[in-house]
């Protein structure tokens, strides 16, 4: 009996071995074809790291290095420039203040005077602008020249004109340009003596006529207000005179034509 159970546990411990070395051989050959495989999964996922870029990259890149002059659509309307100042719209209201300068034929009888007026109009479209100006000349006789043995003399002119503007420019900067053509009043008084041999005399004159000429002006845009400068030439031709004094002095039946050239500060509004 004895006997019979040594080999028994002899049988059991040979199984037992011959188990544990087949467990063994199976869990190396396991790993090793685990092992055979797992190389193929780093390549895969190395494959697209190198490859995918090379050929992803060109896409992106083509883009920033696209021409500036050639813009997508939807960007067209932001490069555009506006060929002129944004369109002024409903009334326009111009005053100036300046100097003016009597040109052509006795201009050195008076020296620069006083300019001041205003257009008060509306824009009837984009480049267009229908206007009634207010212009007051304060002449500044040199009587001397003028009339010998005159004292004193002030003069003004009164024109009342229809002055449309043509409106055209640049980006913040506006030019008008346009002709006018209306009725001035003419008023003046002067006191005269006799070279100091008699009493003075007063003399007081009034006259009417046609007012013709032309603007031009320059403008700043600052947002709906603009400022500038106008030149004008202003042409004047009278039509009827009158003269009443005292003492049996004589008035001439029609003064002589004058003509202006005036440079003013305005605004625009």
């Amino acid at each position: 009996m004895k006997a019979l159970s040594i080999k028994s546990v002899q049988r059991l411990l040979n199984r037992t071995v011959a188990l544990s070395l087949s467990i063994l051989v199976a869990s190396v050959l396991a790993s090793s074809v685990a092992q055979a495989q797992t190389p193929e999964y780093p390549q895969q996922q190395a494959y697209p790291q190198q490859g995918y870029p090379q050929e992803a990259a060109p896409q992106p890149r083509c883009y920033p290095t696209a021409p500036t002059w050639f813009p997508p659509p939807g960007a067209e309307p932001q490069c555009e420039t506006p060929a002129r100042p944004a369109t002024r719209r409903g009334l326009l209201f111009l005053p100036y203040i300046g100097l003016s300068s009597t040109v052509g034929q006795y201009s050195d009888g008076y020296f620069p005077g006083l300019r001041v007026g205003a257009l008060l109009g509306v824009h009837v479209g984009p480049l267009l602008s229908l206007n009634g100006e207010l212009g007051v000349d304060i002449m500044n006789p040199n009587a001397g020249n003028t009339y010998t043995g005159t004292a004193d003399r002030t003069e003004a002119f009164f024109d009342f004109t229809l002055s449309p503007l043509f409106h055209f420019g640049v980006p913040n900067l506006e030019f008008a340009v346009g002709p006018k053509i209306g009725w001035f009043n003419f008023v003046g008084s002067s006191r005269a003596s006799d070279g100091g041999r008699g009493p003075s005399y007063t003399l007081d004159y009034n006259g009417h006529g046609i007012v013709y000429g032309f603007t031009a002006g320059a403008f700043f845009s600052i947002g709906r207000m603009a400022l500038g400068g106008i030149l004008s030439f202003t042409g004047r031709s009278f039509s009827g005179f009158h003269c009443s004094g005292s003492g049996g002095w004589v008035c001439s039946s029609r003064p002589i034509d004058t003509k202006l050239i005036s440079f003013s500060v305005a605004m625009m509004l």
